[in-house]
């Protein structure tokens, strides 16, 4: 039995930045919603990235700009503020060292891209910071999977690594990780 626990007043900021207001439970049903709203609410968004300003990784500093100040985020600051918001909630979650296009960078690739793995009755991947990637969590084993009309995949390669294939059409392409932060 799950006990719903009381929300902090910084939780009820976020999750009225999202637009959610269902229960907040760590349940597949709340994760799906959380993320799918974080997507659409938030805009994916590196200006700070481009223009090489000086950024801070903490959540109270993800929080202040995309809770407060309205503004979008790129992957360590969308899925930072995701997976802080996720624990809050009571879900048991993973930060995970990614690399986009590691299949072309190789190990140079990697620590360029955050992603969650969240524990449920099986292990889903959450990533709200891609851009263009998937709109709802996905289960983390191998196989493809279809959200709307976009078919992605999880492959498991040879060097323990797992790389997730977008969608076609989309750039990114893939990022690789560890299933357990390295």
């Amino acid at each position: 039995m799950c006990r719903i626990r009381e929300r902090p007043v910084k939780l009820d900021a976020y999750l009225a930045r999202i637009g959610y207001g269902g229960s907040a439970a760590p349940t597949l049903a709340c994760l799906t919603e959380i993320h799918r709203r974080h997507l659409l609410a938030i805009p994916h968004e590196d200006l700070d990235v481009q223009l090489g300003r000086a950024m801070d990784l903490d959540i109270e500093s993800a929080f202040e700009k995309i809770v407060v100040r309205q503004r979008g985020g790129w992957c360590y600051e969308m899925n930072g503020l995701l997976g802080w918001a996720l624990e809050e909630i009571g879900f048991e979650v993973t930060r995970l060292l990614g690399g986009m296009h590691r299949s072309l960078e190789g190990d140079d690739a990697m620590g360029n891209h955050l992603v969650l793995r969240i524990e449920l009755d099986e292990s889903m991947i959450a990533d709200t910071g891609m851009g263009d990637g998937v709109l709802e969590p996905m289960p983390l084993r191998v196989g493809s999977g279809t959200q709307a009309t976009r078919q992605f995949r999880f492959e498991e390669l040879e060097d323990g690594y797992w790389r997730f294939h977008s969608h076609p059409g989309t750039a990114p392409s893939d990022f690789d990780f560890l299933p357990e932060w390295s």
